[in-house]
């Protein structure tokens, strides 16, 4: 983050490896005020206090999804694995292939390796990649786009929780 401030002959730049984009603009505004002599507010708090108010409502939101996913996998409903095998093209990922391992479907980004995870009904024609590695955070709808006999032709791909980022 870079701020420049000509007429005051100010200029900060923090760099953070931090994830939240909101760490590097807490310490900004905190060298601002800082400078101009203003007290009272602590930008870290504020912004953690704003964060964890996201991070509350985004739980809610990914533990509904998954909640709609356990709920499909006892009601009875079967899906026909084979007709979502395949490679897929996405221009983000690259080739996708979606595959029947033991009974499963399982999705697998060749650009990205890492991507790799079970897939598991949701609604419709959207299901849910559950990623192999756990400590990414980041399981995403998969919703496929279909033809007039109902075959998938391509997917879209978003993350479940608003609160991540796959910019």
């Amino acid at each position: 983050k870079v701020d420049l401030f000509p007429e005051l002959k100010l200029g900060i730049i923090v760099l953070t490896n931090q994830q939240s984009g909101v760490a590097f603009i807490a310490i900004a505004n905190q060298i601002k005020d800082s400078y101009l002599g203003l007290k009272g507010r602590d930008w870290v708090k504020v912004y953690a206090d704003q964060a964890k108010g996201r991070q509350g409502e985004a739980d809610k939101v990914t533990a509904a999804a998954w909640k709609q996913v356990e709920a499909r996998q006892h009601d009875g409903s079967k899906i026909d694995n084979s007709q979502y095998t395949g490679t897929y093209h996405d221009v983000w990922l690259g080739d996708v292939t979606i595959s029947e391992k033991d009974g499963k479907l399982v999705f697998a980004a060749k650009r990205s390796p890492k991507l790799t995870g079970q897939l598991l009904a949701y609604k419709a024609n959207t299901m849910v990649v559950k990623w192999n590695i756990r400590s990414m955070d980041a399981d995403a709808c998969v919703t496929f786009s279909l033809d007039e006999d109902g075959k998938p032709t391509g997917f879209k791909i978003k993350p479940i929780s608003p609160a991540t980022d796959f910019r």
